[in-house]
């Protein structure tokens, strides 16, 4: 599981075969999060093989949005954990 907290660490992400492969998913909520100044991400977690959301301690049916990106081969869920709003964005193989 690869899991990015700053926007540094994506930033360094993106710039790999994996990260050029989600760039169409993250780099929306890149966008999003541009508009808090001072904020780092929340984190992004990419799940490969037999990782979950449950792998992180997440209960893997709370999410808030799920969407299949099936030309990339990947399923975005965006998980919310505090009343703030922070939360994590998982990428999963389909």
């Amino acid at each position: 599981m690869i899991i990015l907290r700053t926007a540094g660490e994506v930033d360094t992400f993106l710039a790999t075969p994996l990260g050029r492969e989600t760039e169409g998913i993250i780099r929306p909520h890149l966008e999003r999060l541009a508009d808090y100044e001072f904020e780092d991400i929340a984190a992004i977690a990419i799940c490969e093989g037999r990782e979950t959301p449950a792998s992180l301690g997440l209960d893997p049916y709370a999410f808030e949005f799920q969407d299949d990106h099936p030309v990339v081969g990947f399923r975005e869920q965006v998980f919310v954990t505090d009343q703030s709003g922070c939360g994590w964005i998982i990428l999963s193989r389909l």
